[in-house]
Protein backbone atom coordinates (compact mmCIF):
# COMPACT_ATOMS: atom_id res chain seq x y z
CA UNK A 1 0.00 0.00 0.00
CA UNK A 2 1.35 3.04 -1.48
CA UNK A 3 0.75 6.33 0.69
CA UNK A 4 1.22 9.65 -1.08
CA UNK A 5 3.43 12.38 1.18
CA UNK A 6 0.41 14.25 2.46
CA UNK A 7 -1.26 11.59 3.69
CA UNK A 8 1.81 9.94 5.55
CA UNK A 9 2.29 13.58 6.88
CA UNK A 10 -1.74 13.24 7.86
CA UNK A 11 -0.85 9.62 9.46
CA UNK A 12 2.19 10.38 10.98
CA UNK A 13 4.12 8.59 8.97
CA UNK A 14 7.66 8.63 9.26
CA UNK A 15 8.98 6.86 6.76
CA UNK A 16 6.06 6.11 4.08
CA UNK A 17 8.50 3.88 1.76
CA UNK A 18 8.97 1.68 4.81
CA UNK A 19 6.68 -1.56 4.09
CA UNK A 20 5.57 -2.37 7.71
CA UNK A 21 4.69 1.74 8.33
CA UNK A 22 2.97 2.18 4.84
CA UNK A 23 0.83 -0.98 5.61
CA UNK A 24 -0.04 0.07 9.47
CA UNK A 25 -0.78 3.35 7.74
CA UNK A 26 -2.50 2.33 4.45
CA UNK A 27 -5.08 0.09 7.02
CA UNK A 28 -5.86 3.22 9.11
CA UNK A 29 -6.29 5.12 6.31
CA UNK A 30 -8.31 2.60 4.83
CA UNK A 31 -10.79 2.73 8.28
CA UNK A 32 -10.65 6.51 8.19
CA UNK A 33 -12.57 6.30 4.34
CA UNK A 34 -14.72 3.96 5.96
CA UNK A 35 -16.17 5.80 8.70
CA UNK A 36 -16.63 8.51 6.78
CA UNK A 37 -19.37 6.60 4.74
CA UNK A 38 -23.08 7.45 5.67
CA UNK A 39 -24.29 5.32 7.66
CA UNK A 40 -27.08 4.12 4.73
CA UNK A 41 -24.64 3.01 2.91
CA UNK A 42 -24.44 -0.86 3.73
CA UNK A 43 -21.87 -3.71 3.03
CA UNK A 44 -20.72 -4.74 0.41
CA UNK A 45 -20.90 -1.15 -0.69
CA UNK A 46 -19.27 0.34 1.81
CA UNK A 47 -16.27 -1.72 1.58
CA UNK A 48 -15.59 -0.74 -2.27
CA UNK A 49 -16.70 3.08 -1.38
CA UNK A 50 -13.89 2.78 1.56
CA UNK A 51 -11.72 1.53 -1.32
CA UNK A 52 -12.38 4.04 -4.18
CA UNK A 53 -12.03 7.11 -1.69
CA UNK A 54 -8.59 5.49 -0.55
CA UNK A 55 -7.65 5.60 -4.28
CA UNK A 56 -9.40 8.74 -5.28
CA UNK A 57 -10.35 10.83 -2.58
CA UNK A 58 -13.14 11.43 -0.60
CA UNK A 59 -14.32 14.82 -2.34
CA UNK A 60 -13.87 12.87 -5.59
CA UNK A 61 -15.81 10.50 -4.62
CA UNK A 62 -18.74 12.46 -3.20
CA UNK A 63 -18.57 14.30 -6.80
CA UNK A 64 -19.39 10.69 -8.73
CA UNK A 65 -22.20 10.86 -6.00
CA UNK A 66 -23.69 14.18 -6.78
CA UNK A 67 -23.68 12.48 -10.81
CA UNK A 68 -25.29 9.48 -9.44
CA UNK A 69 -27.93 11.55 -8.10
CA UNK A 70 -27.77 13.99 -11.22
CA UNK A 71 -28.37 11.12 -13.83
CA UNK A 72 -31.27 9.70 -11.33
CA UNK A 73 -28.63 6.76 -9.67
CA UNK A 74 -29.00 5.90 -6.43
CA UNK A 75 -25.59 7.00 -5.28
CA UNK A 76 -25.30 4.64 -2.25
CA UNK A 77 -24.60 1.74 -4.84
CA UNK A 78 -21.44 0.99 -6.15
CA UNK A 79 -22.67 -0.59 -9.41
CA UNK A 80 -23.98 3.02 -10.08
CA UNK A 81 -21.12 5.08 -8.57
CA UNK A 82 -18.54 2.92 -10.50
CA UNK A 83 -20.03 4.27 -13.73
CA UNK A 84 -19.90 7.86 -12.79
CA UNK A 85 -16.45 7.89 -11.60
CA UNK A 86 -15.19 7.77 -14.97
CA UNK A 87 -17.33 11.35 -15.70
CA UNK A 88 -14.87 13.49 -13.68
CA UNK A 89 -12.14 13.09 -16.33
CA UNK A 90 -14.90 14.14 -18.79
CA UNK A 91 -14.65 18.05 -19.45
CA UNK A 92 -18.71 17.62 -19.46
CA UNK A 93 -18.74 17.12 -15.97
CA UNK A 94 -15.72 18.15 -13.78
CA UNK A 95 -16.05 21.73 -14.11
CA UNK A 96 -19.55 21.54 -11.99
CA UNK A 97 -18.01 19.38 -9.70
CA UNK A 98 -17.17 20.63 -6.66
CA UNK A 99 -13.43 18.88 -6.32
CA UNK A 100 -12.57 19.06 -10.28
CA UNK A 101 -11.15 16.62 -12.31
CA UNK A 102 -10.04 13.58 -11.32
CA UNK A 103 -8.90 10.40 -13.16
CA UNK A 104 -12.28 8.44 -12.20
CA UNK A 105 -11.43 4.99 -14.27
CA UNK A 106 -8.67 4.42 -11.67
CA UNK A 107 -11.19 4.01 -8.81
CA UNK A 108 -13.04 1.81 -10.73
CA UNK A 109 -10.24 -0.70 -11.78
CA UNK A 110 -8.33 -0.28 -8.66
CA UNK A 111 -11.65 -1.35 -6.41
CA UNK A 112 -11.98 -4.40 -9.44
CA UNK A 113 -8.89 -5.50 -8.98
CA UNK A 114 -9.07 -5.89 -4.93
CA UNK A 115 -13.20 -7.49 -5.48
CA UNK A 116 -11.28 -10.33 -7.70
CA UNK A 117 -8.67 -10.97 -5.57
CA UNK A 118 -11.52 -11.32 -2.61
CA UNK A 119 -13.52 -13.38 -4.84
CA UNK A 120 -10.65 -15.88 -5.35
CA UNK A 121 -9.57 -15.82 -1.50
CA UNK A 122 -13.14 -16.58 -0.57
CA UNK A 123 -13.35 -19.56 -2.99
CA UNK A 124 -10.13 -21.00 -1.75
CA UNK A 125 -11.47 -20.25 1.72
CA UNK A 126 -14.66 -21.67 0.51
CA UNK A 127 -13.49 -25.00 -0.79
CA UNK A 128 -11.23 -25.73 2.00
CA UNK A 129 -14.08 -25.11 4.68
CA UNK A 130 -16.09 -27.56 2.73
CA UNK A 131 -13.32 -30.06 2.64
CA UNK A 132 -12.96 -30.22 5.89
CA UNK A 133 -16.57 -30.61 6.82
CA UNK A 134 -16.35 -33.64 4.26
CA UNK A 135 -13.19 -35.12 6.39
CA UNK A 136 -15.39 -34.52 9.24
CA UNK A 137 -18.07 -36.91 8.22
CA UNK A 138 -16.06 -39.37 6.73
CA UNK A 139 -14.48 -39.62 9.89
CA UNK A 140 -17.95 -39.74 11.92
CA UNK A 141 -19.06 -42.22 9.34
CA UNK A 142 -16.68 -44.62 10.19
CA UNK A 143 -17.29 -44.77 14.18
Amino acid sequence: MMLTRVTAKELNIKNRLDPASSIRGGAEYFVKQWERLPETITEPDRSWFALAAYNVGFGHLQDAWQVADWQGNDPTRWTNVSKTLPLLANKKWYPFLSHGYARGWEPVIYVNNIRSYYDILTSIIDREETVARLELINISDEL
